[in-house]
């Protein structure tokens, strides 16, 4: 009787445990996934409490910590949007900017107050009210601004056109802008300026640890991070920021030593061969149709993207310990995709047969590589034995070292 009120007292415990920290769904780097509530996140090492008891997991064994959905804010109309480079690779949603001292000072939702340094930062978005982030970047691609050494003023002229202007950025405050043009200061209306893009600046540093990304979409690296209580602390190179409140982040993405992007590494092997001699080429990071990498309305930056008919080997000389990746038909391919994908190892199948539908959803991989000298990825023609829409993506596809 004794044991049994334990037992009881401890699953109680465990349930109270539970509904004190913030839910979230767990991935290790080698696919294992579990669901648990983040408590602690210190000393490079992640707390949780599950229904089985407290687990703790180094930083360099974790691969995303996901509490809730996140939005794109290059999607959103009127949205400011503030683009990093370098180490410091990301996208800061931008509620105020200003510049001053080669400071970018932004507040944001996601970590209040931040302070940028002008070289890590690649381009400003400036959309009108009814106008998206995605369509500043587009009109900005299609000018092929060419010389990386000047920063370019992109404003509307009276009759709406963009003009692109090079120069120097000065400064941003009280909804104007300064610009040096021709030797010259000169000073426009915010509300004119469609974007900025900044020279780029060759920076050095450590690669960052991961990514925190906030429910607004914003997508900040960082070199070290610590949960106490309800904030979340951050420091990354180039940039300093308030501790961000949990409640406004939706994913923590790690970035670990042990891990290999397949999109890295160059296939030995490539067989392609589509129906009526008509075949997709595979990318990297990219869907096989050239779209950013889509799986049940999330986007992914890193992976492959394969149609069938196709076939990839690589030689791994026995260097890795398992393989992991989110499979699925891309957005892409919309809702007729049907392929099946399979897994070899020195030509022996590792997992069953998957197969892919346009309306299912993705599918998590894991298999073991250990010990194995080539791996190999074939998407087949599906049930319907044709390739119409068969896009599929492998996101966050990687090869993790022991």
């Amino acid at each position: 009787m004794k044991r049994h009120v334990a037992t009881t007292c401890l699953f109680l415990g465990l349930l109270a445990g539970l509904a004190a920290g913030q839910a979230a769904q767990v991935t290790t780097i080698t696919g294992e996934s579990f669901t648990g509530r983040l408590i602690r996140i210190a000393d490079a090492a992640a707390e949780f409490v599950t229904v089985s008891g407290t687990r703790k997991l180094p930083a360099r064994d974790l691969w995303q910590i996901r509490l809730t959905d996140s939005a794109d804010p290059m999607e959103v109309p009127g949205q400011k949007v503030v683009v990093l480079t370098g180490p410091a690779a990301g996208v800061l949603a931008a509620q105020e900017l200003s510049l001053q001292a080669d400071k970018l000072s932004v507040e944001s939702k996601l970590l209040g107050a931040v302070t940028i340094d002008v070289t890590a930062v690649a381009a400003i978005y400036l959309p009108r009210q009814d106008q998206k982030p995605r369509a500043c970047q587009k009109t900005m691609q299609d000018m092929e601004l060419p010389n990386v050494k000047k920063d370019y003023l992109l404003a509307r002229n009276p009759k709406g056109n963009w003009v692109p202007v090079p120069g120097v950025l000065k400064g941003i405050a009280s909804g104007k802008v300064t610009f040096e043009f021709s030797g010259e200061d000169r000073t426009v209306d915010l509300s004119s300026v469609q974007a900025i893009r900044l020279a780029a600046v060759p920076t050095a540093g450590p690669a960052p640890a991961g990514q925190l990304v906030g429910k607004d979409g914003s997508t900040v690296p960082f070199g070290s991070i610590s949960l106490a209580g309800a904030r979340v602390s951050i420091a990354a190179a180039g940039l300093k920021a308030q501790p961000a409140d949990l409640a406004a982040v939706a994913d923590i993405r790690f970035r670990s030593e042990r891990c290999v992007y397949l999109s890295e590494l160059a296939p030995a092997k490539v067989t392609q061969v589509g129906l009526f001699d008509v075949a997709f080429a595979f990318r990297r990071d990219r869907s096989s149709a050239g779209t950013p990498i889509q799986l049940d309305g999330r986007t992914y930056t890193r992976g492959i993207g394969l149609h069938s008919r196709c076939e990839l080997s690589y030689d791994l000389g026995g260097k890795f310990l398992s393989f992991a990746a989110l499979a699925g038909i891309d957005a892409a391919g919309g809702s007729r995709g049907n392929a099946t994908l399979s897994l070899l190892g020195d030509g022996k199948p590792l997992i069953q047969p998957v197969k892919l539908t346009g309306s299912g959803k993705p599918v998590s991989l894991r298999c073991s590589l250990a010990g194995l000298k080539e791996f190999t990825l074939l998407v087949d023609f599906g049930d319907d034995g044709i390739d119409v829409g068969d896009h599929v993506s492998l996101a966050d596809a990687r090869l993790v070292k022991p």
